[in-house]
Order: structure tokens, then sequence, then C-alpha cells
């Protein structure tokens, strides 16, 4: 009986081995696997970031004074220069602490003429004369030596006063070597329309009646809007304590119409006290129409 057992035992299958874990089995796949081949498993985050193109702006900070230092070509036909330039040239602004119109060309500021003499040969003396539409000397200035590069008039006469505006005016440059051999130079005539000056602690802004008015009238003039305009900024940066416009002409009457035209025009364009801006005609018998000017003394 005995020996019946130990014989039905040894006939059985031997049972199934224990189930390894997964690592084990994980060794096992990977032993599967031929040379170089390797098995990664796992899961890990990623940040996929655009690579936008930078564009930089095709802005230039510094055109505006490039355009006034690139050389350029000057238009003399005033009708021109009023309607087809004016809407293709750009405008250029001064500084101000209120917005500004641009400036009328008619305007002159500072210097009235600027030279620039030349000369391959020495110089031993030059002068510069300035004459008026009467051939009346204005200015002379006399040197010695080699003129400056660069040669300006204030537009005063002799005396030191301002020239009058609205008259034109005709420049010579000579010039002399050691021997005495002259070399003439003449300047194109220049109408002189409006000055902006300092005279001691007020500013005067100067200009041609015939630039603002029509002629022998108190009616303005199509292209006056635009200059009073200008008249107006100007008596906005300097203004103190009053302003007071002289019209000169050669009619009473007409000078006393057009100061209140004008101090009607500028009250529109200026906020200040009613009484600090006061007009003065100046009736001058005899005077030429083109000399007729206005004034505005700005204190």
């Amino acid at each position: 009986m005995t020996a019946l057992l130990i014989a039905v035992l040894l006939s059985q299958p031997a049972p199934n081995p224990p189930r390894t874990s997964d690592a084990a089995d994980t060794t096992q796949r990977s032993d599967a696997h031929t040379l170089g081949e390797e098995l990664v498993t796992g899961e890990a985050e990623v940040k996929v970031e655009d690579q936008k193109p930078y564009l930089p702006p095709q802005i230039d900070p510094f055109s505006p004074v490039n355009d006034l230092l690139l050389p350029g070509s000057y238009v003399f036909d005033e009708a021109l220069a009023r309607s087809v330039d004016s809407l293709t040239i750009p405008s250029h602004f001064l500084r101000s602490s209120t917005l500004r119109v641009p400036v009328e060309r008619d305007f002159i500021y500072g210097d009235i003429v600027v030279f620039l003499p030349a000369f391959e040969k020495r110089v031993a003396t030059w002068e510069l004369i300035i004459s008026n539409s009467l051939g009346e000397t204005v200015r002379r200035v006399n040197r010695r030596g080699q003129p400056p590069a660069v040669i300006t008039w204030d537009g005063r006469t002799e005396n030191g006063e301002l020239v009058p505006v609205g008259d034109v005016y005709t420049f010579t440059f000579n010039a002399y070597d050691a021997q005495g051999n002259q070399t003439r130079i003449p300047g194109d005539p220049q109408r002189i329309g409006a000055v902006v000056t300092q005279q001691g602690d007020a500013w005067v802004v100067a200009i041609a009646a015939d630039l603002i008015f029509n002629e022998g009238t108190a009616l303005f003039s199509e292209q006056a809007p635009a200059r009073i305009d200008e008249a107006a900024n100007i008596v906005r940066e300097r203004y103190r304590r009053e302003v007071v416009v002289y019209i000169y002409s050669e009619q009473e009457r007409l000078s006393a119409d057009r100061c209140r035209a004008i101090q009607t025009e500028l009250s529109r364009r200026l906020t200040m006290p009613q009484e600090a801006l006061k007009v003065a005609p100046r009736f001058i018998h005899g005077l030429s129409p083109k000399h007729s000017r206005i004034e505005i003394h700005i204190l």
C-alpha cells in the first residue's frame, strides 16, 4: 500500500512555479530584444514654445531732423507753393506750448540774409553793400582779410534800425586782392515781407500790409488767415504783459479800419485779458503803399 501511494505521487506532473513580479517580466521581455535596441517607457511633460518672427518698426525717429538737413530744392512760384506743394511737402513744426501751424515761408526769423562766400585766391579786403529799391545804401559792411565762411545781415540799417518790410533789397559783395583787383558778386533782389525780431525787452512782428490786406482796403487777402495764425502763435510764445498792434497806412481811415479788423482776428485766436490787447492806427501822409505795414509789439 505504501509502495502504491509513492508510485502515484511520482506519476503526477510538477506544479507550476510561482508568478514573478512585473519587473521580472519586463526583464524577461527586454532579454528578448536584439543587440542595439532600447525600450523606453514612462511619461514626461514637454512645453512647446511658438517662436514668432520679430519685425522692428519701420519708423526712423530722426526723420524730421534728416529732412531738414538733407539738401533740397526751393520753389519760387508763390501760387504753386501754396497750392500743390502745401499738399505734398511734409510740414515741419516749431517747438511751442501750443500746437503750431506750419511756419509761413514769408516770415523771416533771426538773420535776414546769409552769404556763403568762397574764393580760391587770397582776399585782402571785402565789402557787402545792401541797397533798397531806390538804390539807397541802407547798410555797408567793410572788413580786411579773408571773408568768413558765413556772412549774415540782421536786417538793420547803419543806425541799428530795422529796415522797412515790404521793400525790395539788393545785395552786392565786392572782394579785392592785394593788387586791388576786384571780384564783384551781385545778389538777386529780395523782397522782405515779414520779420520777427527782438527789440530790447519786446518782440516785434513786422508784416507788409499787402500780405494781409487787399490793396487799399481793410479786407483780408486769401492767404491772410494762415499768416495771422502764425502771428498769433508768436504772441502765445512771447506774451507776458500786453500786446500792442500798430497799423501804418497812407490814409487815416484805412489805418483805423485795419486796426479793428486785426484786433477782431487776434481776439478770436488768443486767450488773454481784453485790456491786454491794444491797437494804435498810425497815419503817415505820403507813405508809399508798399511801405504800409503791421507791427505787433509783444511785451
